[in-house]
């Protein structure tokens, strides 16, 4: 895995730290209160108060947006698009403001997560260089993308429900694609007319 710059391994252990602070300082302050109010009352009737929100915006210590959680979450901020589905959960940007790690749920049922390459690193069209789902049918896969934003290569759950690792090799002058699937019971490989 890369490694992940400074601020955002301090960025992220302050997310966890504020959370559990939050957490802790609802109960015990919840707790003060109700023993102040009512005198020995059953302890198990307690409910914690609850923070709702849309969003959480984590800035870095020169104002820029670096962790945000929402529901859902915004679009690419700098990027001028749209996401394909909306989607709710978290995404990490760079100092510039690109995304370049994202979570969430969408609302077609898809669990995701994307890895991003930085901005220039290739074709800005679509800069994400890995994709994990679990998809709404069961499924999973890891999707590998190249600098030209083509799929080399996936690993995923196939029909019959066995792992397999597949390459994709496009041939755009000889107008094929050759696929090669490789999983428990051998190697197949496919070739397709490119469209």
């Amino acid at each position: 895995m890369y490694k992940i710059d400074r601020i955002t391994k301090t960025l992220l252990v302050l997310l966890v730290i504020g959370v559990w602070a939050l957490l802790l300082q609802s109960v015990i302050g919840f707790s003060r209160a109700e023993a102040q109010s009512k005198p020995e009352t059953n302890q198990s009737s307690q409910v914690a108060p609850v923070i709702k929100t849309r969003g959480v915006i984590i800035v870095d210590d020169k104002g820029r947006e670096r962790v945000i959680l929402g529901a859902p979450v915004p679009d690419p901020p700098i990027e001028g698009r749209k996401r394909i589905n909306p989607a709710h959960g978290m995404i990490i940007l760079d100092r510039q403001g690109y995304e370049r790690f994202g979570v969430g749920l969408m609302d077609n049922g898809q669990m995701a997560m994307g890895f991003d390459a930085p901005p220039g690193k290739g074709d800005d069209r679509n800069r994400e260089r890995l994709h994990f789902v679990a998809d709404p049918e069961g499924g999973a896969m890891i999707r590998f993308l190249n600098k030209k934003t083509s799929v080399p290569g996936w690993l995923r759950l196939g029909e019959d429900d066995k792992l397999y690792l597949e390459f994709i090799d496009v041939q755009k002058d000889k107008n094929k694609v050759i696929k090669k699937r490789i999983g428990m019971n051998g190697e197949q490989t496919v070739e397709e007319p490119f469209k």
